[in-house]
């Protein structure tokens, strides 16, 4: 899916409304656009139970807030809150939940009405100076979260989420 939609020659606005976690945040990280809700918070989340990012994460997320806070974010799995996500460039705006929906449809009409081609190929452009390698690298991101998948942290992470309490990754049990 994010493949997809770097690949769409026409805007693609993520319309951001409560928590974004794991694949759904690499998702969002995917569209052109973000508009959140006050509500909204984003999670990496993979660590949590076990797993490396996928979904682009690993590429999208650097890119966005720099190395250094996407490790920070990835290795501790804080929440990002709407107001701290629009300061860091996660998301463009931020809007009151009650108008995410119409607000995300202005926007829509607004570049619907505009050169959706130059848009497309400025999009292009875009991915070809800053993502050459996206298919690469969600080739190898599947390949290290297969391996990480048959873990005993994954494992742990999985029982730890499923029984509602924190993970204990050292010592394994």
């Amino acid at each position: 899916m994010v493949l997809q939609i770097r690949r769409l020659e026409k805007p693609v606005i993520a319309a951001i409304n409560g928590a974004v976690s794991g694949a759904a945040f690499g998702v969002a990280l995917a569209c052109d656009l973000r508009i959140a809700a006050e509500n909204a918070r984003f999670v990496v989340g993979f660590l949590g139970i076990g797993l490396a990012p996928d979904s682009a994460i690993s590429v999208l997320l650097p890119a966005v807030v720099g190395l250094g806070r996407a490790t920070e974010y990835a290795f501790t799995n804080c929440s990002i809150n709407a107001q701290e996500a629009l300061t860091l460039g996660l998301v463009n705006r931020v809007v009151p939940a009650a108008e995410l929906e119409s607000q995300t449809a202005a926007l829509a009409a607004s570049l619907a009405n505009g050169p959706v081609h130059a848009m497309g190929l400025t999009k292009r452009a875009f991915n070809k100076a800053v993502l050459p390698h996206l298919e690469e690298v969600l080739d190898y991101e599947a390949h290290i979260q297969d391996i990480a998948g048959r873990g005993d942290e994954h494992k742990e992470g999985v029982r730890a989420f499923l029984e509602k309490r924190p993970a204990s990754f050292y010592p394994l049990k």
